[in-house]
């Protein structure tokens, strides 16, 4: 992971937008950036900047990717899960050699990991201690600054990255339309956004999940990952019966997740316990509509949009204009 000068001059103070200076020698694993201009200090914790203090409403995905940190890694289970997701969603090219790329909402790097594979040098964030372990997966890489910061609150310079990136995160934010917004100020003129997002629809709002979220939501996260683990072990050899019979309606007929049509028995009871706690432990869950994800980009003026259903719900992805403005603060 690299702290080179040209690195850290992306980087801006939270305070007052200052440049931000490295104030430990090189390689960096404890230290910390310091802004020139308002000498506030942000601190380097197992090589990762740290923008955000103590807990937040994103604690669950810090134990949930840090337990489960190489379970959707596609050099982990040897299949391109992330990788089909990752280009379904954005329509790049494979090589992206020279670009600068924000990834928002990291979680233990799934997406960083093919990131890395085209040739860009990627900037990726999470507000949670997930940051940890996407460090620990791809943090060799000299491609790579991983940072800890809030969604609302990016330390760095607007309007400068060539694609932004945020793929499963939007919903779990307490606006997801501000969220969004702030993303789309770091993007340069002619440079790309996209996005994905749960899809508000009746089918989905009558779930299990959100039947359930009411309950579970309350417990305490080790307690509900224990139970999780409990039900995937009683449930799955029923639910993989069932998709076999119903196909994708089948599997839904239990409140677990489970995926036999893409991964063997043992992958797929480690996904299934990741996903079930996945649905059920976040603060926040927030779907959208079509007409929502297209005004927002509209809204923020963006051309050549596409918004439609995708793989985790609706992906949205648009230009930013060449004549478009950069706000000179976060929203």
């Amino acid at each position: 992971m690299q702290f080179a000068q040209e690195v850290i001059a992306r980087f801006a103070c939270l305070r007052c937008g200052g440049a931000l200076a490295l104030s430990a020698p090189k390689p960096v694993t404890d230290g910390s950036l310091a802004c020139r201009a308002c000498g506030r200090t942000y601190p380097i914790v197992g090589g990762v900047p740290r923008f955000v203090e103590g807990s937040n409403y994103a604690a669950s995905f810090g134990m949930q990717w840090n337990r489960h940190a190489k379970t959707q890694l596609d050099s982990a289970t040897g299949l391109p899960l992330s990788r089909d997701r990752l280009f379904a969603a954005t329509r790049w090219p494979d090589r992206l050699d020279g670009q600068v790329i924000l990834e928002a909402g990291s979680g233990a790097g799934r997406f960083t990991e093919v990131l890395l594979t085209t040739g860009a040098f990627v900037y990726s964030f999470d507000f949670s201690a997930a940051v940890d372990a996407n460090a620990a997966n791809n943090g060799r890489s000299d491609s790579l600054c991983v940072f800890q910061a809030s969604i609302y609150d990016v330390p760095l310079k607007k309007g400068i990255f060539d694609k932004v990136l945020c793929l499963g995160v939007l919903q779990h934010t307490p606006d997801p339309e501000r969220a969004f917004k702030n993303l789309a100020t770091y993007v340069k003129p002619g440079g790309d956004l996209v996005v994905d997002v749960y899809a508000r629809r009746l089918t989905a709002l009558i779930s299990w999940k959100y039947l359930l979220r009411p309950v579970t939501t309350r417990l305490d996260r080790e307690r509900l990952h224990r139970l999780v683990e409990r039900s995937v072990d009683a449930l799955l050899p029923l639910a993989v019966q069932l998709r076999r019979v119903g196909g994708r309606a089948g599997a839904r007929l239990l409140p677990i997740t489970e995926y036999s049509h893409l991964l063997p028995p043992a992958l797929n009871r480690e996904w299934a316990v990741l996903d079930t706690f996945d649905m059920y432990s976040p603060e926040h869950d927030h779907p959208q509509s079509l007409e929502t994800v297209s005004r927002w980009f509209a809204e923020t003026g963006f051309t050549d949009v596409y918004v439609g259903r995708g793989l985790n719900g609706i992906v949205g992805r648009g230009r930013a204009s060449d004549t478009r403005s950069t706000p000179s603060s976060n929203v």
